[in-house]
């Protein structure tokens, strides 16, 4: 039991060193969802039907959104500008759909 005790607290004061560098659910499930609503008007002017748009949105996003998280924190992404933030995620959309190799 003591052992027990004593590896849940370890694994929380593990949890609580990296906190700073995670991203908080609110932000990555909105972030998530404002792609996607965004993404699935094209996959539909395709001909696309909306499940399957929906599906194929959210996979593209989800993938750039960890592009983004394997190279800036929450703060680094919120604090690029606007410009820089739609660069990013053109080439990182690129990238995940294997048009271009990561640099």
């Amino acid at each position: 039991m003591k052992l027990l005790f004593l590896s849940l607290i370890f694994l929380a004061t593990t949890v609580q060193a990296h906190e700073e560098l995670d991203y908080k659910t609110h932000y990555l499930f909105m972030w998530t969802g404002n792609c996607t609503n965004r993404l699935i008007p094209t996959f539909q002017q395709r001909g696309v039907p909306w499940s399957y748009s929906f599906s194929l949105a959210s996979q593209n996003c989800s993938c750039v959104i960890d592009k983004f998280r394997e190279q800036y924190t929450q703060t680094g992404v919120m604090s690029l500008s606007d410009q820089e933030r739609e660069e990013r995620s053109l080439y990182f959309a690129k990238v995940c759909a294997g048009k271009i190799k990561e640099m």
